[in-house]
């Protein structure tokens, strides 16, 4: 893709500071609110540092873009809602790593260290927990465990045209159930070890999975479901009341006040299987500075992503205290965040999102990978006839067979 071409198709902003230097280029995956919100806080950089700074919105091309043949089109800093793109054999050699600066969280530092180098690739700009279920307020109790979450048809609603809905709802069984598989696919900073994919414990795991959506979805909420994404699945249990309950993470939050009102929701954590704790599956996007970005690409990844003091206020906090972003630094003012906040930064059982480590064959994206096999899963044991066993045993095999075929 040539420099013109992608010009061309990725919409950019260009926040100009005074004459000078040719503007630092950011990409990241947001449109809409989350961009126009990014954007105020790259307003305060230019203002500061009067350095022009390009925005380009890139999608879920992303990960074509930092991949890219052409090192005119790779941006001099990324903001990466997929980790394992990281440790992409490609991707790797193109970042530049972080020295100095600000000190991050030792489990947020892990994440993005180099095993083989010991060097910081990243440093977390927003983090998310992904182990939330909400309902309305005073009108569900959390189901006594796993294995007793039996949802009535046309009580949950779940956004089923996005795979990563899906892949958050198979990493908290799977760590619910096995939570040694999760640990053993991922070691703590080590590499991926892709032969726990081939362990039974997987088959039961996606087994238990494609039971509740069995229950939980008639035909026809099955197929309907398939066509909604995350924000229709919020709306279900807060605008329209057709469901009680969605698994969702923290950013299901504005829009759950936007269009249900405050103080409608509740949450539960995501339920533990009999004799285990709850999961705590945790997500985030990181900024990394790309080689060809120099120092000036590390210096605004550090400002990006710096602790803000106490009483400073600027447009990153305020995006904090109005709910939908957390980061490692500071608690939200939303009383029904805080808790969950806090877990992303002290709790002990945090794993990370299981599918944005994944690169190769699993890497996610809708229509590939582990979120193409979950969307079968599901369109197989709700809108078809498969038995929830025989449809999460052919996932296990399409798992193993695309883990095989290329490196984690």
């Amino acid at each position: 893709m040539s420099r013109r071409a992608f010009l061309a198709a990725v919409p950019a902003v260009t926040l100009a500071g005074c004459a000078g230097p040719p503007p630092l280029r950011v990409a990241v995956v947001w449109s809409g609110e989350e961009l126009r919100r990014f954007l105020r806080v790259v307003d305060a950089y230019v203002a500061e540092r009067r350095r022009p700074v390009s925005v380009y919105s890139a999608g879920d091309n992303i990960s074509a873009l930092l991949r890219g043949p052409a090192a005119d089109v790779v941006p001099d800093v990324a903001v990466i809602p997929r980790l394992g793109l990281l440790f992409d054999p490609v991707v790797r050699p193109r970042i530049r790593p972080l020295t100095g600066g600000h000190a991050q969280p030792a489990f947020w530092r892990r994440l993005a260290t180099a095993p083989e180098s010991g060097e910081t690739l990243g440093a977390w700009f927003k983090i998310a927990n992904k182990s939330l279920v909400w309902h309305r307020t005073g009108e569900r109790h959390a189901p006594p465990s796993l294995a007793a979450w039996q949802p009535r048809p046309g009580t949950l609603a779940i956004g089923a045209a996005d795979g990563w809905v899906l892949s958050d709802w198979f990493e908290n069984v799977l760590l619910a159930y096995a939570p040694e598989v999760y640990d053993g696919l991922f070691p703590p900073a080590e590499r991926g070890n892709q032969a726990w994919w081939g362990v039974a414990k997987v088959t039961e795991a996606l087994t238990l999975l494609a039971t509740i959506w069995r229950e939980a979805f008639t035909y026809d909420q099955g197929r309907r479901a398939l066509t909604l994404q995350f924000h229709d699945s919020v709306l279900d249990v807060f605008s329209y009341r057709t469901a009680d309950v969605v698994a969702a993470p923290d950013f299901a939050l504005p829009v759950i006040e936007r269009y249900g009102g405050k103080d409608v929701a509740r949450h539960f954590p995501f339920p533990a299987y009999p004799g285990g704790s709850p999961p705590l599956v945790v997500g985030g996007d990181v900024a990394v500075a790309m080689r060809g970005g120099g120092q000036d690409a590390v210096d605004f990844v550090d400002w990006l992503t710096r602790p803000r003091a106490g009483g400073e206020r600027d447009a990153l906090t305020a995006w904090v205290d109005e709910g939908g972003f957390l980061t490692p630094y500071r608690q939200p003012a939303h009383p029904l965040l805080r808790g969950p906040a806090e877990a992303l930064n002290t709790a002990g059982n945090r794993h990370y999102d299981l599918s944005d480590r994944l690169i190769g064959r699993l890497e996610g994206g809708d229509g590939r990978g582990l979120w193409r096999v979950l969307t079968e899963l599901f369109a197989d044991v709700t809108a078809g006839t498969a038995a929830p066993a025989a449809a999460a045993a052919a996932a296990r095999e399409k798992i193993v067979a695309a883990a095989g075929e290329g490196p984690a």
